[in-house]
């Protein structure tokens, strides 16, 4: 039994090089309403989470190059981060999981493992990490900065009031940092499965973009006929 879907899309990063279990993993947890990434080597994914907010890392110990321990490592030490992470690995061993922990891993689980497994640890990973965090949690994405539980936008340090629904939009689009939000997704947060009329979500975003523009913020892109996403790219 899994968690009901989030109106919010929870994103993970999943650092696997075997491209079968990786597939198999994006395809179970965005059935279940998650959005993910994945990197086959350790460079990739440490690249990702210094330019993304991600909620939960499932990261494999044996990887090419770095091991996962090793980036595991780098990601408290060197970023700094405390993004849950869920060790997938053949090492079974006490000594093995134990050497995980060490190194800052939340919890560890073996392969061959069942994918509803993987769901489930996941979803209990991100709630407890929640419930430590939402008093602090933030998003950031160049100069944005939303403190989640204070409802508090900032741009380059100076924070900016926007209306109850602007926020939403602008929250979702940081959590998918840079990818595209799908207009249906958008949708479905802002009215939670009351139809909106044709205009709403256009005239939403309209205010949004009037509002960060004061503000030299115009990253804002429009994908034709699928979303929008935020970028980096100003002018």
């Amino acid at each position: 039994m899994t968690d009901k879907k989030h109106p919010i899309p929870y994103t993970v990063l999943i650092v696997e090089d075997e491209s079968v279990i990786a597939e198999n993993i994006l395809l179970t947890l965005e059935a279940e309403g998650f959005t993910a990434d994945i990197s086959r080597d350790a460079p990739s994914a440490l690249h990702r989470l210094e330019q993304g907010n991600y909620d939960l890392v499932l990261l494999d110990i044996g990887l090419p190059g770095m091991d996962g321990l090793s980036m595991l490592q780098k990601m408290r030490r060197k970023l700094s981060l405390s993004t849950p992470v869920l060790l997938l690995t053949a090492r079974a061993t006490l000594e093995d999981k134990l050497q995980g922990f060490a190194c800052g891993a939340d919890d560890y689980l073996t392969k061959p493992f069942a994918l509803e497994e993987v769901l489930v640890r996941a979803q209990a990973l991100i709630r407890r990490s929640r419930q430590l965090c939402d008093t602090a949690f933030s998003l950031q994405y160049g100069p944005l900065c939303y403190l989640v539980a204070d409802q508090s936008l900032s741009i380059n340090g100076e924070t900016i009031k926007l209306p109850r629904k602007c926020l939403m939009i602008l929250e979702m689009l940081m959590r998918y940092s840079g990818r595209i939000v799908p207009r249906q997704k958008l949708e479905e947060y802002l009215w939670q499965g009351e139809p909106p009329s044709s205009e709403a979500l256009r005239s939403q975003l309209h205010l949004l973009r009037k509002t960060l523009q004061q503000h030299q913020y115009e990253g804002i892109e429009t994908v034709h006929g699928i979303g929008w996403r935020l970028t980096l790219d100003t002018p």
